[in-house]
């Protein structure tokens, strides 16, 4: 099947959320259609990872996006528009006459489109529509400004508003709509939505060869992120001490790229380590003994959750970080929402390497059963044969 597959990030390397879903798509479906891929990329050394995205695509397209102009399109045309501020950072006219030469080039059985921040761009596609929202916008930012500052929480708030406004006009402009979780199915509007579960790379994250015997506990993710900035802090405030009064050696290392200068201040603190990006996140996973998820805000379905127990970490979660995942509590991760309780869970399994690597083994089965990117990949596929069957009768 000719597929044409807009994505708002360039999609390597796989790190954050908007990039990984797409790459594992493109990886997974490449084989069998032909995919013509229209990407925004940020800074040219970005086109690096254009040789790890060839082997997948019939053609790649990507248009430059200079950060000062998406950060000028919000603020001067948020000023006097309606639409959501991250729908305007991905406006660009030279986009727009890219998708036009692609699509005066050649026709497409389905177009593939990956967020609402692409949306505007829909009405030029006349091919049937798949566009994957991940998870409902208007609900990751009310959550969002439920735990931000005084100014911070009102431009989430406003966000969330211009977004519960905007995410309606999904349902009309794309055949299908896809989301991560059930949760985030209840908040988009119309009948036309699907749910497919994210998925995790199980060759790449896998068991280490031998547990970590110290006491060492880990949360990884984009650490500038807002909704994982809030959980850093948490459990390094509120958690972290609880637990060092129960185990002095206990070590807290926080993994991930660009931390943010909140997150860099948590390093000084007695037994946190930030480390900023790192080479090998299975090989961050493989020196903790226990990961933790300590969700405060956001939506969705959380890959350092999945990603932890692929390699079969024990896990522990707040309700919020666990979202949809329909894992068992207290026999494939822990979860907990109070402090107390979530630091009590943390020493349980630390003292217990016995409890920890069965918790741990089970959640790499409850992985292998139900998060491969390949089984997500054979439900979008199903998708696409019933768009265009739909539009071939």
């Amino acid at each position: 099947m000719k597929v044409l597959f807009l994505t708002p990030r360039f999609p390597y390397p796989p790190i954050k959320g908007d990039q990984a879903i797409p790459y594992y798509r493109l990886k997974e479906l490449g084989g069998r259609h032909e995919i013509t891929l229209l990407t925004f990329y940020e800074k040219d050394s970005d086109l690096a990872g254009l040789e790890h995205l060839r082997p997948f695509c019939r053609e790649i397209h990507a248009v430059k996006l200079p950060r000062w102009l998406s950060v000028a399109n919000m603020l001067f045309l948020g000023a006097f528009s309606s639409v959501p501020f991250q729908v305007l950072y991905f406006r660009s006219p030279a986009f727009a006459r890219k998708l036009e030469e692609v699509l005066a080039a050649g026709k497409f059985e389905v177009a593939h489109v990956f967020m609402l921040r692409l949306l505007p761009y829909l009405a030029k596609v006349s091919a049937p529509k798949l566009l994957e929202l991940v998870d409902s916008m208007a609900l990751n930012m009310r959550r969002r400004a439920s735990t931000e500052g005084p100014l911070t929480r009102w431009l989430f708030a406003e966000e969330a508003r211009r977004v519960d406004a905007y995410e309606p006009a999904a349902a009309r402009s794309a055949q299908r709509l896809v989301v991560v979780s059930r949760k985030d199915r209840e908040y988009i509007p119309g009948d036309n939505v699907s749910v497919i579960p994210l998925g995790v790379d199980t060759e790449l994250f896998r068991p280490a060869p031998a547990r970590q015997p110290r006491p060492v506990i880990i949360f990884t993710g984009n650490m500038g992120y807002a909704p994982n900035v809030t959980a850093a802090l948490w459990f390094a405030e509120r958690c972290l001490p609880l637990i060092q009064s129960e185990i002095p050696g206990a070590e807290l290392v926080i993994a991930g790229a660009r931390p943010a200068p909140a997150v860099l201040a948590l390093g000084k603190r007695p037994g946190v380590k930030v480390t900023g990006p790192v080479d090998s996140m299975p090989g961050a996973l493989a020196g903790a003994a226990v990961a933790v998820a300590p969700m405060q805000s956001g939506s969705g379905m959380q890959f350092k959750i999945l990603e932890a127990m692929a390699c079969g970490l024990p896990v522990v979660a707040t309700n919020l970080g666990v979202g949809d995942i329909q894992a068992v509590p207290g026999e494939q991760l822990l979860v907990a929402d109070a402090a107390g309780e979530f630091a009590a869970a943390v020493v349980s399994l630390l003292r217990s390497p016995e409890a920890a690597d069965a918790l741990g083994k089970a959640a790499r089965v409850f992985i292998e059963q139900n998060h491969s990117w390949t089984g997500a990949a054979a439900a979008v596929e199903k998708l696409y044969a019933r768009l265009n069957s739909r539009i071939s009768q």
